[in-house]
């Protein structure tokens, strides 16, 4: 097992085609971020006769939550060459991203897949996610949708610096994400408005916004004027931005699962990385006595009480839980 060397960048992109066949283009081009140059020692790769053939994919990035800053590890594009599986590659690799990534820092590991692997390393169903069901309407639109273009991407790019919960991007990696429009294996499109934008994917027939920024009656407007010119829209939402939403479109959201799972690495670290958050919410006699309770869980059961899950966990309440994530299953999903 080692990092994999910049220079055999392309054999791991081909392993991963192998694997995953997507739909169009190849997984290099889809998620050119997790399979760039730069990121390339972050990807663990085992070696058999002379060639790659099993790979865990990692990537890290920034989870800002109101005040807070936490640093996750996002796991994807693993797999293993058909002929070597069975050998427990991908479990160890698991593992030992884990530890490297609590040496950078990591708290939180957010994992593209939900088997055995994932759950028996501890990684559960967690984060408080919801979704609102739009359908069209017989008023007239107030604006005509607009596609986003790259002229537009610098003040999308501010948007989304201003949403209180998101992935901390840089703005090379914005334009990165927009620009090769991918998500879920499949293309995206943005539609844009003089102060918001939303993102559109379709998956099997249903079109998903999975992803919007800017000032919330916009937010909803294009939402509602997507609806009415397309039909049907799944619109994705977190903990923090839930109500606003779903009030302005007059929606009752309902709870969904992580499509994915998640583990918190190292609970303390975790703690202190929301140390200006939970500063601003509960005083400092409360916050002792929450970590002291909290020490009594393992990881798994810690992850599901403080981000909230739709699985069954201990009894615990606490009026600052759930703390919202960001999805990672919008634009930053790797």
């Amino acid at each position: 097992m080692k990092k994999l060397d910049s220079s055999r960048l392309s054999e791991a992109v081909e392993l991963a085609d192998r694997v995953f066949k997507p739909k169009d283009g190849s997984m290099g081009t889809n998620f050119p971020v997790l399979f760039s140059k730069k990121n390339a020692h972050n990807i663990l790769v085992i070696e058999q006769d002379n060639r790659i053939v099993s790979m865990v994919g990692m990537y890290y990035a920034y989870a800002q939550i109101f005040t807070s800053r936490v640093k996750v590890v996002f796991i994807g594009a693993v797999c293993t060459d058909e002929k070597y599986r069975g050998k427990g590659y991908a479990t160890n690799m698991t593992y030992e991203a884990a530890q490297i990534a609590l040496k950078n820092d990591a708290t939180l590991m957010m994992i593209h897949g939900d088997n055995d692997i994932y759950r028996n390393f501890g990684a559960v169903d967690a984060g408080a996610y919801f979704t609102i069901e739009i359908k069209p309407t017989q008023k007239s639109h107030s604006h005509k949708l607009k596609i986003a273009m790259d002229s537009d991407l610098k003040k999308m790019a501010i948007w989304h610096s201003r949403e209180p919960v998101r992935f901390i991007r840089t703005f090379a990696n914005f334009k990165i994400f927009h620009k090769v429009g991918h998500a879920w294996d499949n293309h995206v499109k943005t539609f844009i408005g003089d102060n918001a934008y939303i993102t559109v994917v379709e998956i099997s027939g249903t079109y998903n916004c999975i992803e919007f920024a800017g000032e919330p009656n916009e937010v909803a407007m294009l939402i509602q004027n997507f609806a009415n010119e397309y039909g049907k829209l799944i619109v994705h939402l977190n903990f923090a931005n839930k109500d606003c939403i779903s009030r302005l479109l007059l929606e009752l959201p309902q709870r969904r699962q992580f499509y994915g799972t998640m583990r918190v690495l190292d609970k303390f670290k975790l703690l202190d990385q929301l140390k200006d958050y939970l500063d601003e919410s509960i005083s400092g006699t409360d916050k002792g006595m929450l970590k002291v309770k909290l020490s009594n869980f393992d990881d798994s059961d810690f992850t599901k009480i403080v981000f909230g899950s739709t699985e069954g966990f201990p009894q615990f309440t606490h009026e600052i839980f759930p703390i919202p994530l960001p999805d990672y299953h919008g634009m930053d999903y790797i």
